[in-house]
């Protein structure tokens, strides 16, 4: 099954869209654009879409108890913020005064800790490290897994057991055995490979326990079953969809944040809406956004 035609198509040309929530008590679907530090905010489908300035680049965010304020992982660690104040409080550096790194994707569990990993910026040399998966809980922060160039595609089963996570440039999602109430993480199975040039980005979990990826390169989101075989697929104008997630009254409009960064001026004219926000309805419903507990 193929999807082809958004019900809508923001243009607001942002050159890294990313980490896309859905907020149901403001009626608003969130998100970052990482490479121009900007948090946008839109009350879909009639007002306008809002952007926020910040001080530096938002890789992924949590919601939290107190709407509007967000626990966020910057450039250089994790930090409390209220956009719409312009409220900014760094509360763990993670990856300060390490110029290859940065925060990227991140999530909440089931058990309600925010979860995010650094990425490389360019390849580490010496003893340098790679990206690690960190897990922030009650204001500590905790390593856990390590050597990903660029972690993705974070995300949990609906019964919270199994946890995603994909190295984009090695063409794979994993999944590892959860445990929820300690956090130990077992050993990765590969849950699903892309070709060469497919780029596993952001992932979801939907009301049916599949898994829903934006696959970088190829202008697709896939939907997965549990067993790792394709369901689905969804076709986008542009190349670098980046993340999904659903909202909407009834959890089933699908939002997918895309990028322009790194394309051509030929390939900007071949995709005018590259760097879009993409709503498409679907048959299937979402899952509610976990909200941070350990703040």
């Amino acid at each position: 099954m193929t999807i082809n035609d958004p019900m809508k198509a923001l243009d607001i040309k942002n050159r890294l869209g990313e980490c896309v929530i859905w907020d149901a008590r403001e009626n608003a679907v969130l998100w970052t654009d990482i490479e121009s530090s900007l948090f946008w905010k839109w009350r879909s489908p009639d007002a306008e879409p809002q952007s926020f300035s910040l001080p530096e680049r938002l890789g992924s965010f949590a919601l939290t108890d107190t709407m509007g304020t967000y626990l966020g992982a910057f450039e250089s660690g994790f930090a409390m913020f209220t956009p719409s104040e312009g409220k900014f409080r760094l509360t763990a550096a993670v990856s300060a005064g390490q110029k290859h790194l940065r925060m990227n994707d991140g999530r909440v569990d089931r058990h309600g800790r925010f979860w995010a990993a650094t990425m490389a910026e360019r390849d580490p040399v010496g003893d340098e490290p790679w990206g690690t998966l960190w897990c922030y809980d009650d204001g500590e922060t905790t390593p856990s897994l390590s050597g990903f160039k660029i972690p993705n595609s974070l995300c949990w089963s609906q019964n919270g057991q199994v946890m995603y996570l994909a190295d984009s440039p090695q063409n794979t999602i994993w999944r590892y055995a959860f445990n929820q109430e300690k956090g130990p993480i077992g050993d990765p199975e590969i849950f699903a490979k892309t070709e060469k040039g497919v780029h596993p980005d952001g992932s979801l979990i939907d009301s049916e326990d599949h898994l829903w990826n934006a696959q970088w390169g190829a202008g697709e989101v896939v939907r997965y079953r549990p067993d790792g075989s394709i369901e689905r697929r969804i076709e986008l104008p542009v190349s670098q969809p980046s993340c999904v997630a659903f909202g909407g009254p009834d959890l089933d409009i699908l939002f997918i944040t895309t990028a322009r960064v790194d394309l051509s001026e030929e390939q900007l004219a071949d995709q005018p809406l590259a760097g879009s926000l993409f709503a498409y309805e679907t048959d299937i419903k979402g899952l509610p956004e976990m909200i941070c507990q350990s703040v």
